[in-house]
């Protein structure tokens, strides 16, 4: 554990500490109403974390502001959000308090979602060639792979590449994949061994916020 993070001892029977990131994690920040901001943690106490901005962000942050915010981040337990009040101390500097709700969304280690998203695949063979890509479509998504709906020509254990848009704009998640799992529709389950540059923070992000859109839907139709 990083010197910076520092818990006081808990109790027997007490209630275990929130989930923190850890210094150098990369997280997201999400303003109400407002953009998302790739960020890097440079400290974390039980009071506040501080965190890095990929960019700079003078245009929806002032500096001196303080407004409510969200840190997202993969944890252990699975996808958690915390809540708090962020002061912007310099244009990529921002000081999130931690007085808000702590949310763990799933204590598995990544929840899955339904999503249909544009995916290509590609086989490598046992010498390393790349074969052709394949056009296919996502089913769900995890932190830890996706089911695909095929080709149902790739055997399990095969080693694929792939590369799938998330989100409509953005560049592909890409990566190194295999062959987990098969069903009798034709679909391939695909297990993550490899991302691409911030591709684990990008796909992290995404299921995050489909799973609090379905929670959000639930809830209403409840009402």
């Amino acid at each position: 554990m990083s010197p910076l993070r520092k818990r006081p001892q808990r109790r027997p029977g007490s209630a275990a500490p929130p989930p923190l990131p850890e210094v150098r994690q990369e997280v997201d920040l999400a303003l109400p109403g407002r953009e998302r901001f790739a960020a890097r943690v440079t400290q974390v106490s039980d009071e506040a974390i501080v965190l890095v901005l990929m960019l700079d962000a003078r245009d929806p942050l002032q500096l001196g502001e303080v407004a409510e915010m969200a840190l997202e981040f993969a944890g252990p337990r699975g996808l958690v959000r915390i809540e708090g009040q962020g002061r912007v101390t310099a244009y990529d500097v921002v000081h999130l308090r931690l007085e808000g709700a702590v949310e763990v969304v799933q204590r598995r280690d990544f929840v899955r979602v339904r999503a249909v998203r544009p995916m290509a695949l590609a086989p490598i063979d046992e010498e390393g060639t790349i074969g052709d890509w394949i056009d296919t479509l996502t089913v769900n998504v995890s932190g830890n792979g996706f089911l695909a709906a095929g080709p149902d020509t790739l055997a399990i254990g095969s080693a694929v590449r792939f590369r799938v848009r998330v989100v409509e704009g953005e560049p592909p998640i890409e990566g190194l994949g295999r062959v987990a799992r098969a069903s009798d529709a034709g679909h391939r389950g695909i297990a993550i061994e490899q991302l691409v540059d911030d591709g684990r923070r990008r796909l992290v992000a995404f299921i995050f916020e489909r799973e609090r859109i379905a929670r959000r839907v639930t809830r209403d139709s409840e009402l």
